[in-house]
């Protein structure tokens, strides 16, 4: 009886590992998701920063232009 019952455990317990394992699986595939989803959004940030710039420049060139009269202007 007292062996049937440690193998019971045994197997118990074998099956819970199993299931941990399973759900690390999932976990970590989940993580990677999200991972991969973060990189998207710092390409996307650092392209939106890159245009904020390039607008800067441009809005800056603009307003030095518009602040020499057209004739003062050197070439």
């Amino acid at each position: 009886m007292i062996h049937d019952s440690e193998n019971h455990a045994l197997k118990l317990l074998q099956d819970m590992r199993d299931e941990l394992r399973e759900m690390r699986a999932e976990m970590r595939a989940g993580f990677e998701e999200v991972s991969e989803q973060f990189d998207d959004v710092n390409t996307r940030i650092d392209g939106v920063a890159h245009i904020l710039t390039l607008l800067a420049a441009h809005s800056s060139t603009l307003e030095n232009r518009v602040s020499v009269p057209e004739g003062a202007q050197t070439p």
